[in-house]
């Protein structure tokens, strides 16, 4: 199952112009085509959100909001995903290697959920642990 990381729900959206909008469409249109299923979590919609209450219109892009996410399942974060989000976290810690909470937290549902996540910024993604990446808009798979 791929799960669409914000940076793919932006471009359906049209924050990245006509450009972006028929790339990220093309992309969601591809995986449909191949059975795919279509996810995202609550922390991506978390983060479109905030750009739909910071809008000069936010009806408008409440709108976007709805049509980006039209067929996609949200996944919720589970108690199971507490474990993973401080035990991955920790490690990156340890590593050397910091990545945002809201990353972080978006990788644990990911892979709590047996999901690959597909995602235009990968590079405070990858070396996670169980974290399977497709990158967007190449889509290259990055295997955990």
């Amino acid at each position: 199952m791929a799960c669409l990381d914000t940076s793919v729900l932006l471009d359906l959206m049209g924050r990245g112009g006509k450009a972006a909008i028929a790339r990220s469409s093309a992309l969601v249109e591809r995986l449909a085509s191949e059975g795919e299923p279509l996810t995202t979590t609550c922390f991506n919609v978390g983060e479109l959100l905030v750009g739909v209450y910071r809008s000069s219109d936010p009806a408008a892009e409440r709108d976007k909001l709805r049509v980006a996410l039209d067929g996609l399942r949200v996944l919720e974060f589970a108690p199971e995903c507490v474990e993973l989000f401080g035990s991955i976290q920790a490690g990156l810690l340890a590593m050397g290697r910091p990545a945002g909470d809201m990353d972080v937290l978006i990788a644990s549902v990911a892979i709590r959920n047996a999901e690959w996540l597909v995602t235009g910024n990968a590079k405070h993604l990858r070396g996670i642990a169980g974290l399977d990446l497709a990158t967007y808009p190449g889509m290259t798979l990055h295997g955990a």
